[in-house]
């Protein structure tokens, strides 16, 4: 019983929490603060009445706060109009556009109509009533029109607690921040890893922190040391998306934000260890510094004692200089996965590990992902989609 309630606790909304919001096409990730507004299509908008809800949990936009409402209401006011057949024309060829000719409601009368009060279906209702060309319209523009008026219109968002499929979504209008990588070639990707509740794993990436969150997420809080290399050390380059999931310290004890230029320098530890203290009195702030240096400063020592079983390597920089500097501390039996948006980085990593030896099932793939609009004789791909996601390459390490 206390299991339940406290899946139950854990799927309600916070003061801090992050959520996804998603209307109509559109998905957007915030984080909740009490009295703290966000902006979002240049609405600015207030997320108070989201704490102590549930994942799922449908709001409509009033007064500038997220409203609760039924379920049922909810999908009522987004799902696709019907209209009749009856009441449309054959054809679009008589319909001319003559600007304000066309529609007599004006955009004055419309912001009235909204500090009024009046409801986005009322607005849409009107929009429609004094539209001298809606009925001359095929039922699929009819359609087409009453949709685009309802995108705009009818503000109804649906919270989600961060997952990382939605993460995924939420970068689907800006995939050059991670890389172009698709949630298909994720999942490949981290199926070719072979990653377990055990693994140990070194991460080299930047798409923000989406690679990091999903082996997180994988390994659960397990047994194993996840291995953070970036540039310096520094955690802000992989920060968003593993801070959007909102992991507790049970999943993120055994993470180490390691500098990848100081793997395989013996003398690295020791220049540290010969930072002279200061004599003044510490600040927080001081105290918080050298405490990520100790985490750094360990987590390298680990590094160096540890046969890592998985290696990830998603980065904007060299991946075969990457791939050659770390590739030494696999154990055997152990996975490589290299993602790079071009093929001819690939190739030259393949040919490198051809040489090198030690390695089988070395091969390089790609995904494949169309999605499709599936509406009565209107099915095809959607014209908005990624048309490609990098290419992977993989393979196991064996005994030379």
């Amino acid at each position: 019983m206390s299991y339940l309630l406290g899946a139950f606790n854990m799927a309600l909304f916070k003061d801090g929490d992050h959520a996804v919001l998603t209307c109509h096409d559109r998905t957007k990730i915030v984080q909740i603060r009490k009295e703290r507004p966000i902006f979002i299509d240049k609405n600015k908008i207030f997320l108070d009445h989201l704490i102590d809800e549930c994942d799922g949990t449908y709001f409509e936009l009033k007064d500038r706060y997220l409203s609760k409402i039924k379920t049922d209401q909810a999908k009522n006011l987004i799902q696709t109009e019907e209209t009749s057949s009856d009441a449309a024309g054959q054809d679009n060829r008589d319909l001319c556009d003559e600007g304000t000719a066309n529609q007599t409601l004006q955009h004055d009368e419309i912001e009235q109509m909204k500090s009024e009060g009046a409801s986005g279906q009322t607005i849409i209702s009107q929009l429609v009533s004094k539209s001298a060309t809606f009925e001359k319209k095929t039922v699929y523009s009819q359609q087409k029109y009453l949709n685009k008026k309802k995108k705009k219109y009818i503000q109804i968002y649906q919270a989600w607690k961060p997952s990382i499929r939605l993460l995924c979504q939420a970068y689907t209008h800006d995939l050059q921040k991670i890389m172009y990588l698709r949630r298909d070639t994720l999942a490949m990707l981290l199926s070719l890893s072979n990653i377990s509740h055990d693994s140990n794993v070194a991460i080299v990436e930047s798409c923000q922190g989406l690679i990091l969150a999903s082996v997180i997420q994988r390994c659960a809080g397990g047994n194993g040391l996840i291995f953070n290399l970036t540039p310096a050390g520094e955690h802000n380059s992989t920060a968003p998306c593993c801070d959007f999931m909102d992991f507790s310290e049970e999943y993120t004890s055994n993470i180490y934000n390691i500098p990848i230029e100081n793997i395989g320098d013996i003398n690295a530890v020791e220049r540290a260890n010969q930072v002279k203290p200061s004599k003044e009195e510490p600040s927080e702030k001081m105290l918080q510094a050298q405490a990520r240096r100790q985490r750094r400063l360990d987590g390298l020592q680990l590094f160096e004692k540890t046969k890592m079983n998985s290696l990830i390597i998603a980065s904007k920089y060299d991946s075969l200089s990457i791939l050659q500097h770390v590739i030494d501390y696999m154990a055997l039996c152990s996975h490589f996965v290299v993602y790079s948006q071009s093929v001819q980085s690939l190739l030259e990593c393949y040919q490198y590990l051809k040489k090198r030896g030690g390695t089988i099932h070395v091969e390089v793939a790609d995904s494949w992902l169309r999605e499709y609009q599936i509406l009565d004789e209107r099915t095809h791909p959607f014209i908005r989609m990624s048309g490609a996601s990098g290419y992977l390459l993989s393979g196991m390490i064996v005994e030379s």
